[in-house]
């Protein structure tokens, strides 16, 4: 009866460690393009996003205002970087510094502080993720 007991509890403890994890996993949308919100001009080009190649990065890093729960949304929702001005756009709460402060929640800021660690990284300059538009 005793060791029957243990074998059931330590299957129930395996399926908690390994199996409800994935029921809870966030479904990150594919590859996507960046554009900024209606209403922004944008000076260069869309970016080409790849969800999949940031998967070993936790989702709370760029979606620091995330609580792991609610829907994830986009920079440009009310309440985080709404600030779409010219005349804003070093400011914390702009769009634009969403993706290029030097804070590590930024695209750019995180991919320097790689680069500083000497550790794999993804583009540091513009032209790399803003590529010249075509005519």
């Amino acid at each position: 009866m005793k060791k029957t007991l243990l074998i059931c509890m330590v299957t129930a403890a395996l399926v908690c460690a390994f199996a409800l994890p994935s029921l809870y996993a966030v479904d990150a949308p594919g590859d996507m393009v960046l554009k900024a919100p209606a209403g922004a001009k944008m000076t260069k080009s869309p970016v080409d996003f790849s969800h999949k190649g940031h998967a070993a990065v936790d989702c709370t890093k760029c979606h620091h205002n995330w609580d792991g729960k609610a829907a994830i949304k986009k920079c440009s929702n009310e309440g985080c970087h709404v600030d779409t001005s010219k005349k804003g756009k070093k400011k914390p709460d702009s769009f634009y510094s969403a993706f290029h402060a030097k804070a590590d929640f930024s695209c750019v800021g995180c991919h320097k502080a790689l680069k500083k660690a000497k550790e794999k990284t993804g583009p540091t300059k513009c032209g790399d993720c803003h590529p010249k538009k075509k005519k």
